[in-house]
């Protein structure tokens, strides 16, 4: 029976971990080793997953200092015991209680990293859900300044013993992660299925920090894809103009992205 890491990565987050934990434990598949790496709140945080841990024996977890979110997703990759990793971020819950069985049922031997689908919890309170094709795995996709949301995809073990996040990033590591995957060979499969429910916090870092964003974007992309670096800046520079922007916008929502009445 395939095992699945799930892993949580926390910060005073009293408000939302509990939803995110019972989104784990409710899943109908029983072989899941739920990691929760907590970076030493202060606010209650780790009173409530202390008392889910003495509850169910498949809860680990750890509370301690940390230097930053990869950093703490490097850690739960290290705990992990499963044969495939899943990172899901407090404030976010899995679709339904069926996600990791239907995934492991999709799985093949030879599939390195499995996604899907995710909905956006917009803070106006709507949703819309954001499809990823097997085109969204090539690395052309991330010339076009996106990439794969990493609460989509459930990724072998391998990936994290081989490839750790870099902590140079202190926002775009998953996206230079997922290009180092591709490079290195490993198998992505696509599935049309609802992964997870994703929450857009305004307050999100890359959000406050969106110049940030772009720059480690462009860092990333002129490392590792340099001979499509021209097109990257090609595309940045329309994202910039404000006629240009729109109908880019428009254009990435119909091909992508359709509301749900969810």
């Amino acid at each position: 029976m395939i095992k699945i890491t799930v892993i949580t990565v926390t910060y005073n987050a009293v408000s939302t971990i509990e939803d995110t934990i019972l989104s784990v434990i409710s899943q109908n598949y029983s072989d899941i080793d739920y990691v929760i790496v907590d970076g030493a709140s202060e606010d209650g945080t780790v009173t409530i997953i202390r008392d889910y841990a003495e509850r169910d024996r498949r809860i680990r977890y750890v509370s301690e200092p940390d230097n930053g979110l990869y950093d703490a997703m490097n850690k739960g990759a290290r705990m992990a015991e499963g044969d495939y990793i899943y990172f899901l971020n407090s404030g976010d819950l899995f679709h339904d209680n069926k996600v990791i069985s239907d995934i492991v049922g999709s799985l093949k031997p030879e599939v390195d990293i499995i996604y899907g689908n995710i909905v956006y919890m917009n803070p106006d309170g709507s949703r819309s859900v954001r499809k990823y094709s097997q085109f969204c795995s090539g690395l052309f996709y991330y010339l076009l300044g996106d990439c794969i949301n990493h609460q989509a995809m459930f990724a072998s073990k391998r990936c994290f013993s081989e490839n750790a996040f870099d902590t140079f990033y202190r926002i775009s590591a998953d996206r230079e992660w997922m290009i180092r995957q591709k490079k290195a060979g490993m198998k992505y499969k696509a599935v049309d299925r609802l992964i997870c429910c994703y929450s857009l916090d305004e307050e999100s870092i890359s959000v406050r920090n969106e110049k940030l964003t772009w720059k480690e974007n462009g860092m990333i992309i002129k490392k590792h894809l340099p001979a499509g670096y021209p097109l990257y800046c090609f595309v940045n520079l329309i994202r910039n103009g404000s006629v240009s922007s729109k109908i880019l916008h428009e254009l990435y929502e119909i091909a992508f992205i359709r509301n749900t009445g969810e």
